[in-house]
């Protein structure tokens, strides 16, 4: 442990790049629904969260540049967007066909899903690669609240920036594009189309990802994978995965910039193939039951990376906030001696947590560090 006191923002920094810290960085991942049961006295921004609990203050909802695939003037293809008995239609009228996907109650986020998925055919498919190959890139700036966001951290901790639209291709579409069960008929049914369609995509991916790298003020850009054996196995990790992340990675360190990648699902299958990766973190690595991986068996696991999470949702909801106190001095006792290690939760901070059980965690750094 470095005996010089540091900022939030330089702890943070260090641990991404496995260097000395005066104590272990303490990073949940509390977003806008973890503070949902707070009292209406309690703060409810997260920055404030974070700081009223102790916490070095990591934010990843916000990005100085949103990227988007635009079709071009001339391309024939007609954006759809109206409202269906309350929910959200979106999607494509092209020369080709039209293709559509449907989210409940008229939200367009994880907590509103989707009804149905944009691809559901063979046909969808070659429609969808028709508006893929008529769009370009572009950059939308928001550098003005992303500004404002980091003044409001300070020194105490970062505001990473979020490329998670640029998912790689494969996750795209199990995620948001066509399922995880159309992903897998797809590629049986048209798989040079597929192919096709991928490689297309992680083109598009990587002009996005090469302007935004190079004009952002971040310092750490994060990529939302939600990496599990769940939805790949390894072999299709190594077939679709591997490559596009590594090609991020690149394209992002030569800009200087740090990149972690977020995996919260079940990785201990994955070991070979994510030790072959070149970003520099893993992020918010969930035990059972999200995931399947502790926080000291990723850092054995992956000694060529920092390693992020570790505390399951049901450390935050239970009714002593000690659990959190035990479970972090626990990962802290087991991963000692380790460079690159970031207390933080498996996935995000559940509804129902308390400034107690965040605090907690801070505690636990504090007597680690002071050798309790």
């Amino acid at each position: 442990m470095s005996t010089e006191v540091m900022s939030g923002k330089e702890r943070i920094l260090a641990a991404l790049r496995c260097e000395e810290v005066d104590r272990v960085p303490c990073v949940p991942l509390v977003v806008a629904y973890s503070a949902g049961a707070f009292a209406d006295d309690m703060p409810h921004y997260i920055p404030d969260i974070m700081r009223a609990a102790g916490l070095d203050i990591w934010t990843q909802y916000a990005a100085d540049y949103k990227r988007s695939v635009v079709p071009l003037p001339d391309s024939g293809i007609t954006l759809i967007r109206r409202f269906v008995d309350g929910d959200l239609l979106l999607g494509y009228e092209t020369p080709v066909g039209t293709i559509t996907e449907r989210y409940r109650s008229g939200a367009f986020n994880s907590l509103n899903p989707h009804v149905e998925y944009l691809l559901k055919t063979p046909e969808d498919l070659k429609v969808f690669y028709y508006v893929r190959e008529h769009s370009v890139p572009r950059l939308i700036d928001l550098r003005e609240h992303y500004r404002w966001e980091k003044r409001q951290i300070g020194d105490d901790g970062i505001c990473v920036s979020v490329i998670s639209q640029e998912m790689s291709p494969f996750k795209n579409f199990i995620e948001l594009i066509a399922g995880v069960e159309n992903t897998y008929y797809l590629m049986q049914d048209e798989p040079d189309l597929f192919d096709a369609t991928m490689e297309l995509m992680h083109e598009q991916n990587k002009e996005l990802i090469r302007q935004a790298a190079a004009r952002s003020e971040a310092e750490v850009f994060l990529q939302s994978e939600n990496v599990s054996t769940t939805t790949e196995s390894p072999t299709m990790y190594q077939d679709y995965l591997l490559d596009p992340l590594n090609d991020y990675a690149d394209i992002i360190h030569d800009t200087g910039k740090l990149h972690v990648v977020h995996m919260c699902g079940k990785l201990k299958l994955l070991e070979k193939e994510l030790l072959a990766g070149r970003y520099d973190a893993i992020g918010d690595i969930s035990p059972s039951p999200t995931g399947d991986t502790e926080l000291w068996e990723a850092a054995e696991m992956w000694p060529n990376k920092a390693v992020k999470g570790g505390l399951e949702c049901h450390d935050f909801i239970a009714e002593d906030p000690e659990t959190c106190y035990r479970k972090a001095m626990m990962i802290l006792e087991r991963t000692r001696g380790r460079n690159g290690v970031l207390l933080g939760s498996g996935d995000s901070v559940p509804y129902g947590t308390t400034i107690e059980h965040l605090n907690a965690i801070r505690r636990a750094a504090d007597d680690f560090a002071g050798g309790v």
